[in-house]
């Protein structure tokens, strides 16, 4: 049973609309593409174990996708984790190409791509620490001590794997997504006794939901941009011309001609992510580039947005998905 779903995380929806609201011109603008890329093939990597994970009896096992949980005084992440009666299970998931080389010596994955080498901290020891970093957060709130086992899953399918060592016991724990269900199973052989009952699982699945809380980075702090640097007006939804003009009651793209009662929707979207949640109708008549207060005043009345203050200071709150 899914217990967390998976969602869009707010850092590659920060990403994406930081670059709508950059030149390509812009200083940053090739360094933030590339970290959203490299999100998204993340994102992408998780999403292509969704069918191995259908295939668990429902009944049987707990999971939840993009966990962030405190650590003393800091958070740890978990790409997906799954609680059963008898073991938990902890996924570190990679979606890296080329070929992958576990060197067990310094502790590090390289990747060789068409000859060019690229060095990434080894995903077995991450995974490690997290399991370390899961059982202290159990004990601390007072869970049933449990056997905790971790994979390494490389999801992406043409990647070559490698390892410095034959005889290392730590690429027991790196397997391709179509072995994932396999390995459960193997899980299930080593803790056949249940040491949970429903009840215990569905308490430590309350807590873990009330302790979750979504990386939410401030994206342009992140990457030195300047408020002064982002493009404002509303973006056309066909074309993506910057910026539309609102004529009649519409929004009018001046490039393709194409019209929309609501395109000022997304603008909205990369305000609450790049600047801030909430919105007065001046904020909005500059970031849309509206001249008419009275005009901005029922685009704000219509989103039916929560607001506090008086009529003149009226703050909107934007609302966003985590």
């Amino acid at each position: 049973m899914i217990k967390k779903e998976r969602k869009i995380p707010l850092k590659i929806k920060k990403l994406a609309a930081l670059l709508r609201r950059l030149p390509t011109t812009h200083s940053k603008y090739r360094e933030i593409e590339g970290e959203l890329a490299k999100s998204m093939a993340g994102y992408r990597g998780e999403q292509s174990l969704d069918y191995y994970l259908s295939l668990l009896p429902d009944q049987d096992y707990l999971i939840f996708h993009d966990l962030r949980l405190p650590h003393k005084n800091y958070f740890f992440q978990l790409d997906i984790l799954i609680l059963s009666a008898s073991f938990f299970l902890i996924v570190e998931v990679k979606n890296i190409s080329g070929l992958l080389l576990f060197d067990h010596t310094f502790h590090q994955l390289i990747r060789n791509v068409n000859g060019t080498e690229e060095v990434f901290p080894d995903p077995i020891l991450q995974v490690n620490r997290q399991v370390s970093q899961f059982a202290t957060w159990l004990e601390q709130n007072k869970s049933p001590l449990m056997p905790i086992e971790s994979l390494v899953v490389i999801a992406n399918s043409t990647a070559f794997i490698k390892s410095t060592s034959n005889r290392s016991g730590r690429m027991r724990r790196v397997i391709r997504s179509t072995n994932l269900q396999e390995k459960i199973k193997f899980f299930e052989e080593v803790h056949k006794s249940e040491k949970l009952t429903k009840k215990d699982l569905r308490k430590i699945s309350s807590l873990i939901l009330k302790h979750h809380t979504p990386y939410n980075p401030n994206i342009l702090e992140k990457f030195c941009v300047l408020k002064t640097d982002l493009l404002k007006g509303v973006h056309c939804p066909k074309c993506a011309f910057l910026s539309m003009e609102r004529k009649r009651g519409k929004w009018i793209c001046p490039h393709c001609s194409y019209s929309s009662k609501d395109a000022h929707l997304s603008s909205l979207e990369d305000y609450a992510l790049l600047l801030q949640p909430t919105i007065t109708n001046r904020q909005l008549r500059d970031f849309l580039q509206l001249s008419s207060g009275s005009i901005a005043n029922k685009l704000l009345l219509a989103i039916n947005a929560p607001h506090t203050g008086t009529t003149k200071g009226r703050e909107y709150h934007l609302l966003i998905d985590e």
